[in-house]
């Protein structure tokens, strides 16, 4: 009888520590998706910006040859 307390308690222990790492984890995953995003905006706002430079530059020198 104490045995399957005992047992029935150290079950119900552990799962509440796997519930808390759980929440934990989801939160540091959220935060670096998150962080993620931020980056691959952050690179199509630079790949954009570069485009229009090389752009620019391809104008220019195509202007020049004429």
């Amino acid at each position: 009888m104490m045995d399957e307390q005992r047992s029935k308690s150290i079950e119900t222990q552990r799962l509440t520590l796997e519930s808390v790492l759980v929440k934990e984890l989801n939160g540091i995953i959220k935060k670096l998706n998150d962080e993620v995003d931020m980056l691959t905006k952050q690179k199509q706002f630079l790949q954009s910006k570069l485009r229009e430079a090389t752009n620019g530059k391809n104008q220019t020198s195509s202007k020049q040859g004429d």
